[in-house]
C-alpha cells in the first residue's frame, strides 16, 4: 500500500482540493489511509497541534507553510510488523538519495506508532509548492509537495495460513470459481 500525503499553503490546498474533484473529509488527528493498515497524520513541530488536513480521493491533503517544521505520525492498526519506504519531497527520508516506493529500513511494530520528525537531510521543514503538478505526479519519485510511504508486511512477520484461521474467517463454499481459487490469493 502506498499513503500519499500532498502539503501546500493553506491557500494551495484548498485549489489542489477542488482540482481533485472529490468530496474533502476534513480530520482532526489521524486520518485512515488505504486499506485500514495504518492511520496517518502531520503535526506542527513547534505546538504539537495537528495540522489542517483534509482526506480527498485516497491523498491526505495537508496546509503548511514554507519553513514550517512538522511531524509525521503513522500508527499501524494491523496484529503483524510493517516495514516502510518513506519519499519526502523527491529525497528518501532514511537515506537522502532519490525516493522510491521500495521497501524501506523504518520498522513499526503491530499496534504502534511511529513518530517521524528528522529526514537524512534534516528536520522534516514544509518547502514552497508551485502549481498543482504535485497533485497528478504518481511517479516513485515524487517532487516537492508530495510525501509518499510505501508500506509493507515486515519480511520476517508470521505467515498465517489457512490452518491458522478461524472457521468464521474462511469463506464459504460457493464465493470462489471452483477450481481457480489462485487467483484469489
Amino acid at each position: 500500500m502506498v499513503a500519499r500525503v500532498v502539503y501546500a499553503t493553506p491557500e494551495q490546498i484548498r485549489s489542489l482540493i477542488e482540482r481533485q474533484g472529490d468530496v474533502p473529509e476534513t480530520q482532526r488527528g489521524l486520518a485512515r489511509m488505504g486499506d485500514g493498515t495504518v492511520d496517518l497524520g502531520v503535526q506542527d513541530v513547534a505546538s504539537g497541534k495537528w495540522l489542517e488536513s483534509h482526506l480527498c480521493g485516497g491523498i491526505l491533503f495537508v496546509a503548511g507553510l514554507p519553513n514550517q517544521a512538522y511531524r509525521i505520525v503513522l500508527k499501524n492498526r494491523t496484529p503483524m510488523p510493517l516495514e516502510l519506504g518513506v519519499g519526502i519531497d523527491g529525497k528518501d527520508a532514511q537515506t537522502g538519495r532519490t525516493a522510491s516506493l521500495g521497501r524501506g529500513s523504518l520498522r513499526v511494530e503491530p499496534k504502534s506508532t511511529l513518530v517521524l520528525d528528522h529526514a537524512a537531510q534534516g528536520p522534516l521543514m514544509f518547502k514552497k509548492v508551485d502549481g498543482d503538478a504535485v497533485l497528478f505526479d504518481t511517479s516513485p519519485q515524487g517532487r516537492t509537495g508530495l510525501i509518499q510511504l510505501a508500506v509493507f508486511l515486515a519480511s520476517d512477520a508470521p505467515s498465517i495460513g489457512p490452518e491458522k484461521l478461524r472457521a468464521s474467517q474462511i469463506a464459504p463454499f460457493g464465493l470462489f470459481p471452483i477450481g481457480r481459487p489462485e487467483q484469489y490469493r
